[in-house]
């Protein structure tokens, strides 16, 4: 299919379409796709269905703009930034500054990609690619003349733009723990890209040994029939954890999955069940793997290890988790309201669970130092997810020997920041 370029439209016509599309934005970032009701768009914005289909031509065609729109947001004020503001670290703040400023267009997190025909998607991670190369490159000057830390410019590029990205999401989330006000965090956040939240950047982190293996698919016996049940299951949820985080769960049919697998779809429903049963095993199946990393930093913690060290161990170990075939979390939190009530009130507790455990960690480094004490811990804690979070959409291949290391530079990011030591 040829993609037409976007429609000039009458003297009206631009700020309509730059509306709309900020309208569509904010609605894709709280409800995801399957939410995004073209009629309430419309409705919203005084529009008649046929002066929408005016702009668009049906909601994937929605879905593509808005993502195209947000990529050219990015380089716009990537752009600028590189222009205008002075030195790498100056740069990277800047950025943040002109595309999260009050007022501004919201950025779609692009959470659902593999909704789109396949030149979109190229189109849209063209686009994308570019701005994280270009990052990269500020990033990669700034080394050069001594004005940030050293650091692996690609994967920090991305952590950096996936901070960015979390921003509208983490304020549509309804256990966003903390944050007085956007522009409180947005200024919190700039914060810890720039200087970490850590009282002693320079500081070595005592490696804590989290063993990922046991969460791993297990190998079994051709001759255990129960274990060989256990294990397709397992590897179904797998598989359908990897193409709903790459592709959102509305995109991804259980076709999708089956052909994976190279299974049928009956497989499919005689091991898990339907796709919302599908959708509840592998939430699940992520609340349990997250569990099972948190339990061995507690051991870590009550054997006597430094709450930092543990924190740090069970933040690499949670982002390691994402770059491993045989593991593969299902990433949760998008479009809350589009979960069935039960998966819904689950993962309301899970996310509130998750934020007090952390808040637990926060306020023991808070009493051993560990953490600055300008820095409000209570505010920082939906920091802590956003900077692994493009580790789940697998755009890029890590092999296994460095994924590890992919881990900790990610965490470091919000631990150090960028600026140097």
């Amino acid at each position: 299919m040829t993609r037409r370029a976007p429609r000039p439209g009458p003297a009206v016509g631009p700020s309509r379409r730059e509306i709309l599309f900020d309208s569509a934005a904010r609605q894709l970032n709280r409800d995801g796709v399957r939410d995004t009701m073209l009629h309430d768009l419309a409705a919203g914005l005084s529009l008649s269905r046929a002066a929408l289909y005016y702009y668009i031509d049906d909601r994937e065609d929605l879905v593509f703009q808005v993502y195209r729109r947000s990529c050219e947001l990015l380089a716009r004020a990537l752009g600028q930034a590189v222009n205008e503001e002075r030195g790498a670290l100056g740069v990277v703040q800047g950025f943040a500054s002109r595309i999260l400023a009050p007022g501004q267009p919201q950025i779609a997190a692009m959470t659902e990609l593999g909704l789109l025909r396949e030149d979109d998607r190229a189109t849209v991670l063209a686009l994308f690619e570019g701005v994280v190369a270009r990052l990269g490159d500020v990033l990669d000057a700034g080394m050069k003349r001594g004005e940030i830390r050293p650091l692996e410019s690609d994967i920090v590029a991305r952590t950096l733009i996936s901070m960015i990205h979390s921003v509208p999401q983490i304020f549509n989330f309804p256990t966003a723990l903390g944050a007085e006000g956007e522009g409180d965090f947005i200024a919190l956040l700039k914060t810890v890209m720039a200087h970490g939240w850590a009282s002693d950047r320079r500081r070595v982190i005592r490696p804590l040994a989290i063993d990922l293996d046991p969460l791993r698919a297990a190998r079994v016996s051709a001759f255990d029939r129960q274990g060989l049940a256990a294990s397709k299951r397992e590897q179904i949820l797998i598989a359908a954890s990897d193409l709903f985080n790459r592709k959102g769960v509305d995109a991804t049919s259980m076709d999708d999955i089956a052909a994976v697998l190279g299974a049928t779809k009956r497989t499919l429903y005689q091991h898990v069940g339907d796709k919302r049963a599908l959708v509840t095993a592998c939430l699940e199946r992520s609340f349990a793997i997250t569990a099972a990393i948190q339990a061995q930093g507690e051991a870590h913690q009550a054997a006597g290890a430094k709450a930092l060290d543990v924190m740090i161990a069970v933040l690499r170990a949670s982002a390691e988790t994402w770059l491993c075939d045989d593991i593969i979390p299902m990433r949760v939190g998008r479009g809350f309201d589009a979960h069935d009530p039960a998966d819904k009130a689950r993962l309301a507790d899970y996310i509130d669970g998750l934020g007090q455990r952390f808040l637990g960690y926060a306020e023991r480094l808070r009493e051993q130092g560990e953490i600055r004490p300008e820095i409000d811990v209570v505010a920082l804690l939906p920091v802590f997810p956003t900077v692994a979070a493009w580790l789940s959409k697998g755009l890029v291949h890590i092999p296994p020997p460095q994924r590890p290391f992919v881990a900790a530079e990610v965490v470091d990011v919000h631990r150090l920041g960028i600026a140097p030591l």
